[in-house]
């Protein structure tokens, strides 16, 4: 990592901790994101980490979604973890012909899209 990307870590933890948060739990590799998200601009990728932690505190309070809530999404074998791409990268499949959308319910189907995405990010964050 160069040094201007260690700085722009370093600005945006200052920053979340100015907007009464902690960023002690969170990696680089997700700091970045924010940072990316917001052109290398500490405060204002700040300012989108804090939302997005409030946002998770509410929709997800485990810090996680039960397999239990999602059981007939997981049991309907919509979406796979396949091991690693060429690169080394984490590879989901996911198989639009199991999905029925007049069946579904909004809040499951948001539910298991962001557990899956919740372990894709894992996997991303372990591997890098």
């Amino acid at each position: 990592m160069d040094q201007n990307h260690e700085h722009a870590l370093t600005q945006i933890r200052k920053s979340v901790e100015k907007l009464g948060c902690s960023a002690q739990k969170y990696e680089d590799p997700t700091l970045m994101r924010f940072l990316i998200a917001r052109s290398m601009d500490a405060e204002k990728a700040a300012k989108m980490f804090v939302q997005w932690i409030k946002w998770r505190a509410s929709f997800v309070p485990l810090n996680y979604i039960p397999d239990s809530e999602v059981q007939d999404e997981l049991n309907a074998r919509k979406a796979y973890l396949q091991g690693l791409s060429k690169n080394g990268c984490p590879l989901l499949i996911i198989k639009g012909n199991k999905h029925f959308p007049s069946k579904d319910q909004l809040q499951f189907k948001s539910n298991y899209f962001l557990r899956l995405l919740a372990y894709k990010l894992l996997l991303c964050d372990h591997l890098n």
